[in-house]
């Protein structure tokens, strides 16, 4: 059974994360597609550079999404085991994470939440590391670094700067006001080094026009697409089920694991809260709802008392993503 061989732990996992990963993207890579930018997506500051040595080369593209949506699969890995949020150790979460983040063929090619997703997550790292801590100063600081540069990358990241003094709250109540203050200032210095960087080139103008186009655009991907509905409606599914199946859990879950998925529904909440709010932010949220529904999900389907079903939503999933792969651009609804 599939899911009897993932929600293990065992060595020959290392090898099995990037062969799951590379099937699912075996069409992509195939017949590359470069990611269908609006106009200022792909203009941030640090992403010009990975933009530039891409070039138009979609095939680059597509191996450079891949390798990272690997890595961001390991990384996805650690944090379960180094804070455990599951009972037991397993690379489930892993594997949901390629497969949640697969069900978009139009992002199996390089786009600027890949590397903020990667920042994301070591900002989680740093404040989720504050537990049972006394001094959390070099944290506070390095969180508010991590998800600045982020959103260097993919500028929706701001929004995100709220979950840096809520996680602190949830993981550690007693916040001193020094955290607050290292926090903003850890994130305002790239922001102060890109500004000045674009005053001192004279490119406020390209600046500004970059911000209006992330902030003006409209995405329509999701009322396009009935194949993607489906999908979508699946992940709301599993989300609901796995939330409903963790509440009626918690008084079972360490202390420490109640805090963790306390502060990762604020990652889901801002990042629902962008989809309804912004008009520019598309399917790429996706990424970032990913990272705290692996762990949601992933829970619900390791302890469900009728494994049968687990293996049942598995294989739909699966399916769902394959799927996806070979009927992009059904037609629309109206």
């Amino acid at each position: 059974m599939l899911l009897k061989t993932l929600r293990t732990n065992q060595p020959f996992h290392f090898l099995l994360i990037p062969f799951i990963a590379i099937a699912l993207w075996v069409k992509s890579l195939m017949n590359s597609v470069a990611f269908p930018f609006y106009q200022g997506e792909d203009m941030m500051i640090l992403y010009k550079p990975i933009d530039y040595l891409l070039g138009e080369n979609p095939l680059a593209s597509t191996v450079t999404a891949l390798l990272f949506t690997i890595l961001l699969a390991f990384l996805i890995l650690k944090l379960n085991v180094q804070y455990a949020f599951i009972k037991i150790r397993t690379v489930l979460p892993a594997s949901l994470f390629v497969l949640i983040t697969s069900g978009l063929p139009d992002l199996h090619s390089m786009h600027p939440v890949y590397p903020a997703s990667l920042f994301l997550i070591l900002a989680i790292d740093r404040i989720f590391n504050t537990y049972e801590k006394e001094v959390i100063h070099s944290n506070a600081f390095d969180s508010g670094i991590f998800l600045a540069i982020g959103s260097l990358f993919y500028l929706n990241l701001v929004f995100f700067f709220p979950f840096l003094w809520i996680g602190f709250i949830i993981i550690k109540p007693k916040v001193n006001w020094r955290e607050y203050v290292l926090t903003t200032l850890g994130f305002a210095l790239p922001w102060v080094a890109a500004l000045t960087y674009y005053l001192a080139t004279g490119s406020s103008d390209e600046l500004q026009l970059t911000l209006k186009a992330n902030f003006t655009s409209h995405q329509t991907f999701l009322r396009e697409n009935l194949a993607i509905q489906i999908y979508i409606g699946l992940l709301i599914l599993l989300t609901l089920l796995g939330s409903l199946f963790l509440l009626s859990q918690y008084d079972g879950k360490k202390i420490s694991s109640r805090k963790y998925f306390k502060a990762f529904f604020w990652i889901f909440l801002i990042s629902i809260t962008l989809i309804m709010a912004s008009p520019a932010v598309s399917q790429e949220i996706i990424m970032v709802l990913a990272i705290p529904l692996t762990y949601l999900i992933s829970n619900y389907l390791i302890f469900m008392k009728r494994l049968v079903w687990a293996e049942i939503f598995l294989y739909v999933l699966i399916a769902a993503v394959v799927f996806l792969q070979f009927s992009w651009q059904l037609p629309k609804l109206w």
